[in-house]
């Protein structure tokens, strides 16, 4: 079997990539920087070798034909779709890239895709924020209700793929996440952001009051979700993933400060709250757990202090470098 990561660069994205590595599959990954180094990925210290035939730059913006072409030589079986715009405030400076991005050029690729004998399931990595904010626990069937451009392109696409399975019978499963997080993860993201904040005393800047509460879930169980899709027998289906707990923003940065012995006094700034941020992503997982059997295995006290001594082996390296988000075309 064929495994192809898209956006194999981003966190989650690299997490399978390494993992189906590790486990010695035929795996291959498209996205548009060049791999990091092993201060961030730390598996990339053992596999940087074996990747000139197996990672591969293609930005989607400029190179869906290309990507499309050699997509059909791979004959992948499997393609695992992380790849497109993926940070949310942004999207308002300029949503024509986002809706361009994640909605036009993507719906190329996988119209060119409708009629390949290769393909077995096309798994899209999508987000909660198709539903909008909602104090409900969220089944897949819920009505759409976006709050930001970002989350408009999400949704779109996800429609598209459900048009493309109505019509062609098109393998699409979708999977929901809640938020991600692990070793290896960009540092801009607010987990290993705060980590290296209280290590290195340097601001952490926290939008609004820190109010909205998010579940978070960890590399081991984002891996074991995917799996779960690639082995389940069935198409054009969807399903959420999340943890059993919720922390309020302000209370993560709590127990990280606790975590690492630093008052948050000391590096707690506050700036404004993101336009149409959503308080609650709320997703029930009860599909995933009767037609998966799937269920979290970790939990957020366990996965922090992973994050905590990864960022203190590295944490020389690691302040070094950006934790800014840096937009690309």
């Amino acid at each position: 079997m064929k495994y192809l990561i898209l956006g194999s660069g981003s966190f989650a994205g690299q997490l399978i990539f390494s993992e189906y590595l590790e486990r010695n599959y035929d795996v291959y990954g498209f996205n548009r920087s060049r791999v990091k180094d092993h201060y961030q990925w730390p598996w990339i210290k053992k596999y940087k070798n074996d990747l000139g035939n197996r990672w591969f730059e293609y930005n989607l913006t400029n190179d869906v034909e290309e990507m499309i072409s050699h997509i059909n030589r791979l004959k992948p079986n499997f393609i695992i779709d992380f790849m497109g715009q993926g940070m949310v405030a942004p999207s308002w400076l300029k949503p024509e890239v986002w809706y361009t991005t994640n909605i036009a050029i993507k719906s190329r690729l996988m119209n060119a895709l409708i009629d390949s004998s290769f393909l077995q399931k096309y798994i899209r990595i999508g987000t909660p924020e198709v539903f909008g904010s909602n104090e409900n626990f969220l089944k897949e069937d819920e009505c759409f209700n976006p709050s930001t451009p970002y989350a408009v392109s999400h949704a779109a696409i996800d429609f598209n793929l459900r048009c493309l399975y109505k019509q062609y019978n098109f393998p699409y499963l979708i999977g929901r996440f809640a938020n991600f997080y692990g070793v290896g993860q960009q540092l801009y993201r607010i987990i290993p952001r705060l980590f290296l904040s209280c290590r290195s005393e340097r601001n952490f800047i926290l939008d609004g009051k820190g109010e909205s509460r998010r579940s978070f879930i960890f590399s081991k169980d984002i891996v074991s979700a995917i799996d779960s899709m690639i082995k389940f027998d069935g198409i054009g289906q969807e399903f959420n993933f999340s943890s059993n707990e919720e922390i309020s923003i302000m209370s993560l940065v709590n127990k990280i400060c606790n975590l690492t012995n630093v008052d948050k006094s000391r590096i707690l700034k506050f700036g404004p709250e993101r336009p149409g941020k959503d308080r609650y992503y709320r997703l029930d997982i009860k599909k995933s757990k009767n037609v998966l059997n799937w269920e979290p295995e970790v939990s957020l006290d366990e996965g922090l202090n992973i994050i905590n001594i990864w960022i203190s082996e590295n944490i020389e390296n690691l302040s070094n470098k950006s934790w800014t988000y840096e937009y690309k075309d």
